[in-house]
């Protein structure tokens, strides 16, 4: 199956704090296959972080870039998951997948390189058949 690599970017603020948010478009068929119904969230809290803007400094946001590519390549090679919505705000990254099975998922992450020292990442999973989580965000960027 190829995803859809069509992202929709949008700028704004939260608790008047800026946020980033992209999402990938055209969805439809990787919902309804019903074969992706376990949303992960992995959030990066930056250890270095721009007092100007709240994001991640530059130095690191180069660390969080890396890790990006590395994680959509291990997890979406075979469409074990697909990454759909990456979110940056006060610090955190946070990126929203939907995997089919959470255990090929954690192998998968378990192959992403670490030449640079191990990742300060956090990781929750939980069933999610209908994409609500990220129906939910989407919708809500949406009416904005």
């Amino acid at each position: 199956m190829a995803f859809s690599n069509r992202w929709v970017l949008a700028d704004g603020t939260l608790n008047d704090e800026p946020i980033t948010i992209r999402y990938r478009d055209e969805l439809d068929a990787e919902l309804a296959s019903g074969e992706f119904n376990q949303c992960v969230q992995i959030s990066w809290s930056a250890a270095d972080v721009d007092p100007e803007t709240g994001y991640p400094s530059n130095k690191e946001l180069v660390f969080i870039d890396d890790f990006n590519q590395k994680l959509m390549g291990a997890i979406e090679k075979d469409a074990h998951a697909l990454v759909v919505m990456v979110i940056m705000c006060q610090g955190v990254n946070q990126w929203i997948l939907y995997a089919k099975d959470t255990t090929q998922l954690q192998a998968d992450l378990n192959s992403i390189p670490t030449d640079t020292g191990l990742y300060p990442i956090k990781i929750v999973a939980e069933e999610d058949t209908k994409w609500d989580i990220f129906t939910q965000l989407r919708d809500a960027i949406k009416t904005q």
